[in-house]
């Protein structure tokens, strides 16, 4: 059953990567970065995707109404905010936000190459070991991921991660 819950999530991370209009400009990067940012503050948005509803984007997930329009997401009438969490990294001081639904996302600040946050993602799922998802990406500032594609009960469950530059 992880097994293919890891390979649905792995394609919709990597669709989420490769589609700018899904997930703003993302790109996976090889290089080294450079530490010029110190720190950054991000939000972790859980939130659930189903099949029933009108269509409508609550308030609450407003900031992701031009990719829950993308067709990625036309599957899906009725969305559903789980839970927010805050982060404030450095470079060598990860975050970790633990939320209620036992997913623990783990990010890292690597630094900044060609003007875009270098981050680690490790995202775990209840009641396993290995990772769902556990990646290097650059990112622009306040750029969005989204990642996920997690079966749920009620449909599937996102996580939308975006860090920002803070003054040092």
């Amino acid at each position: 059953m992880y097994k293919s819950i890891t390979k649905r999530l792995l394609a919709t991370t990597v669709v989420a990567v490769l589609l700018p209009g899904v997930a703003g400009t993302t790109y996976l990067l090889p290089d080294v970065a450079h530490a010029e940012v110190k720190t950054v503050a991000c939000k972790i948005t859980a939130f659930l995707a189903q099949k029933d509803g009108d269509g409508t984007i609550p308030a609450d997930l407003k900031f992701l109404e031009e990719q829950l329009h993308d067709d990625s997401f036309a599957a899906f009438k009725g969305f559903r905010l789980l839970e927010t969490k805050a982060l404030r990294l450095g470079v060598d001081k990860p975050g970790l936000a633990a939320l209620k639904s036992g997913f623990q996302l783990k990010l890292s600040l690597l630094g900044e190459v060609n003007n875009k946050l270098k981050l680690h993602a490790n995202l775990l799922a209840p009641g396993r070991d290995a990772p769902l998802v556990d990646t290097d990406y650059a990112i622009d500032d306040n750029g969005l991921l989204l990642v996920g594609g997690v079966r749920h009960l009620e449909g599937k469950i996102f996580f939308a991660l975006q860090c920002g530059k803070q003054p040092s």
